[in-house]
């Protein structure tokens, strides 16, 4: 009886090639993909803030704030005017765009009433994929270049003739690697859209 011995050489360098050639493929259509999920999530935070803008222009166009809900308009509530806030909250990554009323106390303070019921209260969320960057004036009259809203937020107020009395300029929205993908603006005169 004959005896076969068997050689086991491992892998040819051939065969090594290939599945180097076929990970390179898959790692590169990964890194691909994560980048076009990561410019749709941005666009669409650009069209969500884009949508909220133009629905409270179009409720502040002749129309009182009825801050209490109760169908009724008192003097108090005529110092309210529809507004958003584009803020973060403290410890999480993604922007929220909440709905509101918003009026100057005394002093200058700005008061905000937030009326957003999505999100438990925080507002619509604009993703964790996106950064968002303003440049125009804070409530405070400072004047900000490339501002990221962060906690305190960014304040959009629109009174009954439907101009921005507050909150216009330009929003920049960038995915997380700092690329533009979408550039909105509102103007004083109340007016919104993109910018290319």
């Amino acid at each position: 009886m004959k005896k076969t011995i068997k050689s086991n050489k491992g892998f040819s360098l051939i065969e090594m090639i290939i599945v180097l050639a076929i990970i390179a493929v898959v790692s590169t259509m990964s890194v691909i993909s994560i980048g076009i999920i990561n410019s749709a999530k941005a666009k669409d935070a650009a069209s969500v803030f884009d949508s909220e803008v133009a629905s409270t222009h179009a409720k502040a166009k002749g129309m009182a704030a009825d801050v209490d809900g109760n169908g009724t308009i008192s003097d108090s509530e005529l110092e309210y005017t529809y507004a958003l806030k584009l803020y973060k909250v403290a410890g999480k990554s993604e922007y929220y765009l909440a709905t509101g009323y918003a009026k100057w106390q005394p002093g200058g303070v700005l008061v905000f009433v937030n009326t957003s019921t999505a999100n438990g209260g925080l507002g619509r969320n604009l993703s964790s994929y996106v950064k968002i960057r303003y440049t125009g004036t804070l409530e405070t009259g400072v004047q900000v270049n490339d501002y990221d809203p962060g906690t305190t937020g960014v304040i959009i107020m629109f009174n009954r003739r439907g101009e921005c009395i507050l909150g216009d300029g330009e929003y920049e929205f960038q995915k997380t690697n700092g690329n533009t993908v979408a550039r909105k603006y509102i103007r004083a005169n109340g007016s919104h859209g993109s910018k290319n």
